[in-house]
């Protein structure tokens, strides 16, 4: 059979038996039909959410970091740092697909009832929640869009449900989002907390000493030439501190986690103890000598360079403490303020239209099997009888294997009786 042939022998086969073929695909279609008009519509109700974007918003800094940072605002605003080729868009998507979100949503919408597993969860409700849990997740759908957005799905038969079910995943997942803004909120305002009164508590100390060293040798204002050196070496402690409070706040989680960074900080302080104690000491400073007056420490007295010690550390902790509540009341602010940061860009509604079951497609696909089908029949028993009667010793082998799988299967079946 040539290959010019064969789409006209195929095609003769078809019409030959144009009545087998329509009968058999009646037998097929119409079962197929009714049975695709039983079956239940299914609703999908979509929600798009926008991701919460990156917030640097304006204030005072405390230790090099903005207010946002030691509210937990880093990396997007969830208090941690996101590993490398990670978004934003798979944080929530993680936490969409959380089973403590999809726990919460089962059971503020009477899940467990619309699927019929109140018995199962009163007589067990670790299995009562298994099998909900499984249910849900077979009409739940998350996935993140190519721009960064989260898109939510969820399929039911009845779209008011569907979309009251959309509305408490938002809201469950709003309720997740805030909670965990305002604990780092907390973390931070406490953290500010400890510090301002570490702070002032050093600063009165400070005060009643140089008030006492006053008294004690009758000082007002140290030497002219001592205010450069008092001027440069608060400003260096100053920034020690700014440092020693941002490596504490990492440590403690709430400028993101602890990594390489923290590191590079710790050997930063170092070096600039290094310097203050040198300076203290009135040694010079290597790389700070332009920041230094021109003054001869050995021509200073003991009791003016101790003076000079101590409005050192009085200058330098009041300007720590006075930063230190500004952002103490803007951290407390931060805190008591209520911000739904989830955006919706789609909310859920109703759909319009079912999307299950799609009865063209379903009909369609089973007529082009059906039809596959019952072609490769015909083509077979064609072969068959080419071949009994056209090459009978070729045949006489399938013919005598044919009639011993029949009388195996005859046997089996009357030794069943």
């Amino acid at each position: 059979m040539t290959g010019r042939k064969r789409p006209i022998l195929y095609l003769y086969l078809l019409l030959r038996n144009r009545w087998f073929l329509v009968k058999a695909l009646l037998v097929v279609m119409i079962p197929t039909v009714l049975v695709t008009f039983l079956m239940t519509n299914k609703y999908t109700v979509s929600t798009v959410i926008m991701p919460p974007e990156e917030e640097s918003p304006p204030g005072v800094t405390v230790a090099g970091l903005g207010l946002a940072e030691f509210a937990g605002y880093f990396s997007g605003g969830m208090g941690f740092a996101l590993p490398l080729m990670t978004t934003m868009s798979d944080v929530y998507e993680e936490m969409l697909n959380s089973r403590s979100l999809v726990d919460r949503v089962i059971m503020t919408t009477a899940f467990i009832d619309s699927m019929d597993l109140a018995d199962e969860y009163r007589s067990n409700r670790e299995i009562g929640m298994y099998w909900a849990r499984k249910k849900f997740r077979e009409r739940y759908d998350v996935s993140s869009t190519p721009s960064g957005f989260l898109k939510v799905r969820f399929t039911f038969r009845d779209p008011d449900y569907a979309v009251k079910v959309s509305q408490a995943v938002v809201a469950t997942l709003d309720s997740i989002n805030d909670y965990i803004n305002v604990d780092r909120l907390r973390q931070a305002r406490v953290f500010l907390e400890q510090r301002l009164t570490l702070a002032a508590s050093n600063l009165e100390e400070t005060t009643r000493a140089i008030k006492a060293f006053e008294e004690k040798y009758n000082l007002i204002a140290p030497e002219e030439e001592l205010q450069g050196y008092i001027a440069t070496l608060a400003d260096l402690k100053a920034r020690y501190i700014t440092l020693i409070t941002e490596i504490a706040a990492m440590r403690r989680g709430i400028n993101g986690s602890p990594g390489p960074t923290i590191l590079y900080k710790e050997r930063e302080a170092e070096q600039l103890r290094t310097v203050i104690d040198m300076l203290e000491k009135g040694e010079p400073a290597p790389g700070y000598e332009d920041m230094m007056p021109d003054l001869n420490m050995k021509e200073i007295s003991d009791v003016a360079l101790e003076y000079a010690r101590l409005k050192v550390d009085h200058e330098m902790l009041l300007q720590v403490v006075s930063v230190l509540k500004v952002s103490l009341y803007e951290a407390i602010a931060a805190e008591a303020r209520q911000q739904t940061r989830i955006r919706v860009l789609d909310p859920p509604k109703h759909p319009g239209w079912k999307s299950k079951p799609k009865k063209l497609f379903i009909w369609l696909e089973v007529f082009l099997l059906a039809f596959v089908g019952l072609f490769g029949y015909l083509l077979a028993r064609e072969n068959i009888s080419r071949m009994r009667y056209e090459n009978p010793s070729q045949w006489e082998p399938w013919d005598k294997l044919i009639r011993d799988i029949r009388r195996e299967v005859f046997f089996w079946k009357k030794k069943d009786y």
